[in-house]
């Protein structure tokens, strides 16, 4: 994770980014998980994407499977029982 949040840049757990949205945007439980889901869907969409992007351009093979272990890591901690 790149910000920080409480102090640290690892990846918060789903009741972390629960409650960041419940304070910080003062969102209610259900609009925070409205808008948690809305965020897996892109980011398993782009993943999709970068996939394919990957097959028709090799030399950025290394890069985007970086990428992809990070959001996958991200979505299994951040995300995991917010829905």
């Amino acid at each position: 994770m790149a910000l920080t949040l409480n102090g640290s840049t690892q990846w918060a757990n789903a009741r972390e980014i629960q409650r960041l949205g419940e304070t910080r945007l003062g969102a209610t439980p259900g609009r925070v998980r409205e808008i948690l889901q809305r965020a897996a869907d892109a980011i398993a969409s782009t993943m999709y994407e970068l996939r394919a992007y990957q097959k028709t351009h090799p030399e950025f093979q290394d890069a985007g499977d970086r990428m992809l272990h990070e959001w996958e890591t991200g979505m299994a901690h951040s995300l995991r029982g917010a829905f």
